[in-house]
């Protein structure tokens, strides 16, 4: 069965009024909290791009040392190897003593020993150099990091710098908003939000940040239509003396809001959606369009726990 939406109470609307009172003040507080934990998370990220850069420039003076040990380790194949030419220039030397015979098989078994140390030590050159290139690479996008990394800090840095100018800015929005938009009463009765009447001002309430807000273009004789979480239905409307009249549907109820006027808040409560009341404001009444926008509350409060 289709009930009727009760109007609110004396208590609520002391409450309520009570509340958006409050919200201000939450609204300065957080917004305070909120631009001081940025400035917190900017410098905790700095610091730890600083460390990763320290980090980066350890590992590449280790990669450093790492091709002086392979240099190193080259160096002192080569000097093996001309050792142990040195060796078979030796045998050959000694074979050369002995007969013939043995002379040509000492330089035999010397060539062929000559053979696979060198065949060794290519294997092993070729190693190294494929190493170096390797350890090259690397040293390469080690510096393409760090640079990344640099900028990244410097790019920080400079966000830190300007989140103290952006905290002092929040007042400053604060008062621009107040300044533009109007506190105006329901039509049952509760002190509403901020009422916007421009496209600018519906944009400002909706960069306060402390209502869902959904802008619409409603025609007439079409039926249900959604809004948010709501459908609306326009009955009626007079562009002439800019008043209107439409049944909205929230949460399987109805109401019917008759012969309001443009910019006037139409309050209606949604049940388990808490005690602070929907508002639906229309800016223009047209021929066969009505335009405006629906502010729902974002934070719902059980009215069982007032």
């Amino acid at each position: 069965m289709v009930n009727r939406i009760s109007e609110p109470s004396t208590s609520i609307y002391s409450t309520t009024a009570s509340r958006i009172r409050g919200n201000w003040v939450h609204f300065l507080f957080s917004g305070a909290i909120l631009l001081g934990s940025v400035a917190f998370y900017q410098t905790t990220q700095a610091e730890a791009l600083r460390h990763e850069v320290d980090l980066l420039r350890r590992d590449n003076a280790m990669l450093r040392l790492s091709l002086s040990k392979s240099d190193h380790a080259l160096q002192q194949g080569l000097a093996e190897f001309h050792k142990e030419l040195a060796g078979v220039h030796a045998k050959l030397e000694n074979a050369h003593n002995e007969t013939g015979a043995n002379l040509a098989m000492a330089q035999a078994a010397a060539t062929r020993h000559a053979d696979v140390l060198v065949s060794q030590l290519e294997k092993k050159r070729r190693q190294l150099e494929e190493h170096e290139k390797q350890m090259s690479a690397e040293l390469n996008r080690i510096r393409q990091s760090t640079d990344e990394t640099s900028s990244r800090l410097n790019f920080i840095s400079r966000d830190v710098g300007n989140v103290k100018n952006e905290v002092e800015s929040v007042k400053s929005v604060e008062q621009q908003s107040q300044a533009h938009l109007q506190e105006t009463r329901g039509d049952v009765g509760m002190i509403g939000g901020l009422v916007a009447t421009t496209a600018q001002e519906i944009q400002m309430l909706r960069d306060l940040g402390d209502r869902n807000i959904y802008e619409f273009s409603l025609s007439k004789g079409a039926g249900m239509q959604r809004v948010g979480d709501i459908q609306v239905t326009v009955e009626k409307m007079d562009a002439r003396k800019n008043t209107f009249t439409v049944e909205i549907v929230a949460a399987d109820q109805r109401v019917e809001k008759r012969d309001k006027n443009i910019n006037e808040p139409v309050q209606f409560y949604v049940p388990g959606k808490g005690s602070q009341p929907y508002e639906l404001v229309v800016n223009e009444v047209g021929k066969n369009m009505l335009r405006g926008y629906l502010a729902a509350p974002k934070v719902t409060i059980s009215r069982g726990a007032l």
